[in-house]
């Protein structure tokens, strides 16, 4: 059986692609390769629709990347992000780090 790892392949200048799994397995290799994708800094928008599932590993992830590009001068905006994860971010109040619309309460 062979393991599916986490893919990061950039579209172009501001638009990247992640697919594969990022969860708790792959939090701690994956927390660097921010850099496969942000040198430059720049707004970039990562298209996630394409990870198998989402846990509150990947949210972490996720965080890390945009505070650490947010320091590089850059924005990181999600595409695709499945209702697991926006439930997550609502509930942890960081829909905004991420670029998602906050959940507005009824």
């Amino acid at each position: 059986m062979s393991e599916v790892g986490t893919r990061i392949e950039r579209v172009d200048a501001g638009r990247v692609r992640l697919g594969g799994r990022l969860g708790f397995h792959e939090a701690a290799a994956m927390a660097g390769r921010w850099r496969d994708f942000a040198a430059d800094g720049g707004e970039i928008e990562l298209d996630i629709s394409g990870l198998q599932q989402v846990d509150s590993a990947t949210l972490a992830v996720l965080l890390d990347w945009a505070a650490r590009l947010r320091r590089a001068g850059g924005r990181l905006r999600l595409r695709g992000v499945p209702a697991g994860l926006v439930a997550l971010a609502h509930l942890s109040d960081t829909e905004g780090l991420l670029g998602l619309e906050p959940s507005r309460g009824a």
